[in-house]
């Protein structure tokens, strides 16, 4: 089973610190994903991996900055470990995926964490900080996750087409 985890366009330095210990390794392992694909965009300084703890741990690690698309890496994954940008999270919804969203604190406004916050109470996604993350993984509440509906783009059309008649 494989784990993609995403920082997006930027870089998110705490995420990639996270997903480089020892015991987000052994979180993985506990839950039997063992293979974990990284986007680490501009963070890839603090990327500790592959290390010999994932190593030791039979984890194989793939790890790149940027592809021109990681939607196939979200449709291949058995769970995603994004940034709580709107954008990620809303692809890996519709991929039908788990999803854990770490929240970026450290952005102005703290913007990431209304729409993952509304999202988990929800039941969607799994809000989680850098700190939690392996516990989040640990924990497993991922997998008692409610799929996200897909939008219905008929309304919108309809009230385009009262707006425009003449």
């Amino acid at each position: 089973m494989s784990v993609f985890v995403t920082v997006g366009s930027t870089g998110f330095d705490d995420l990639v610190r996270a997903i480089s210990t020892r015991g987000f390794m052994l979180a993985l392992r506990g839950r039997g994903l063992l293979s974990l694909v990284v986007q680490y965009g501009t963070s890839g300084q603090f990327l500790g991996l592959p290390s010999a703890s994932s190593a030791e741990l039979g984890i194989s690690v793939t790890a790149f900055d940027y592809a021109p698309g990681t939607q196939q890496y979200m449709d291949r994954a058995d769970l995603v470990i994004s940034h709580a940008g709107a954008g990620s999270i809303l692809d890996a919804l519709h991929s039908h995926r788990p999803l854990i969203a770490v929240v970026n604190r450290r952005l102005m406004d703290d913007h990431q964490s209304e729409i993952a916050r509304e999202l988990g109470r929800a039941m969607h996604l799994v809000v989680s900080s850098p700190e939690g993350l392996a516990d989040a993984v640990a924990g497993g509440s991922f997998l008692a996750l409610l799929p996200y509906p897909h939008a219905d783009p008929r309304p919108i059309g309809e009230i385009i087409d009262e707006e425009t008649l003449l």
